[in-house]
């Protein structure tokens, strides 16, 4: 009996690049539609390229891949060297659940007193 595997079965094969880690995902923020790569982040901010990115303000959304981190209020920002960094305000995410339940219990408790 004859059986088939695709190539990443065959033996002797050099496993290395199955224990390699993933790359990481990559950060950007979304200002006006357009995505600018981040290059490095922390709790109060962020940094971009200086020559890439420009002097952005008010509300961006912030990504990792995909993945919709949440909204940051831009507070401030300085360029340093080839880094513009952004001090920032970021959004508490809503729990959309908690807050109909918590909406519901404040219309019952109005129309109650009534």
């Amino acid at each position: 009996m004859d059986v088939f595997l695709p190539k990443g079965f065959e033996p002797g094969l050099n496993r290395a690049s199955f224990s390699q880690p993933r790359r990481q995902a990559q950060l950007s923020v979304d200002a006006g539609g357009v995505h600018y790569p981040v290059l490095r982040r922390w709790a109060a901010g962020f940094a971009v390229s200086a020559g890439e990115v420009p002097a952005l303000d008010g509300v961006v959304d912030l990504y990792e891949g995909t993945e919709h981190l949440g909204q940051c209020l831009i507070k401030g920002r300085e360029t340093v060297g080839e880094e513009r960094i952004f001090t920032v305000k970021r959004a508490a995410k809503l729990d959309y659940a908690a807050a109909a339940e918590i909406d519901g219990a404040v219309l019952a408790a109005r129309f109650s007193e009534s």
